[in-house]
């Protein structure tokens, strides 16, 4: 059930968790215990600014998996928030570090990490796209509008009304369609 590399890991290193709305998985500078997977609801890992404002580092969502880089620390770097209640399962550190004896288990987990810093490489690239409507369309195009416009706005780092007006202009171009309420599609 939990994604590759982690279904290599034995199940006296899983510890389920579950949690509500709001629940704070882990704190910044807390000691680290492992890394986890989201197999029900979401997970947002968020950094406190200066002025005291969060700021969301990384979006986690059934079947992802976050705080990989905890396993190579002695403090998580981040607060994990659930946003979807939902279930977890914390994979504990050592026996992920154990793990790495295994090639297979390395090479899978090197992937994984590469696929991540390519997805991070790519919003880099779309969040630096100055127009709005230019940066919604790179958003549709690589497939980030999952959930809500608010979430999607959220992930372009636009407002809300932002993406709206600029979804409205890319449908009255022909560029998009929109079927129903909320549903926008690349035209073919």
């Amino acid at each position: 059930m939990l994604p590759d590399p982690y279904d290599r890991i034995p199940g006296s290193a899983l510890r389920p968790l579950s949690g509500a709305v709001g629940d704070v998985v882990f704190r910044q500078g807390g000691p680290t215990h492992g890394l986890y997977v989201v197999t029900r609801g979401r997970v947002h890992l968020e950094r406190v600014g200066p002025d005291g404002e969060r700021f969301i580092i990384h979006r986690a969502q059934a079947g992802t998996s976050f705080a990989e880089a905890s396993v190579f620390s002695e403090v998580y770097h981040c607060d994990a928030v659930i946003v979807e209640a939902g279930a977890l399962i914390r994979i504990d550190k050592a026996s992920v570090l154990a793990a790495f004896a295994d090639p297979a288990f390395a090479r899978a987990y090197g992937r994984q990490a590469a696929q991540q810093i390519q997805a991070q490489r790519q919003m880099l690239e779309i969040v630096g796209i100055r127009r709005a409507e230019d940066r919604v369309m790179a958003g549709l195009i690589a497939g980030l509008l999952e959930g809500s416009i608010v979430e999607f706005a959220a992930r372009l780092q636009l407002s809300h009304e932002a993406t709206y007006r600029a979804l409205r202009k890319l449908v009255q171009d022909g560029r998009v369609m929109n079927p129903s309420r909320g549903i926008y599609h690349l035209h073919p």
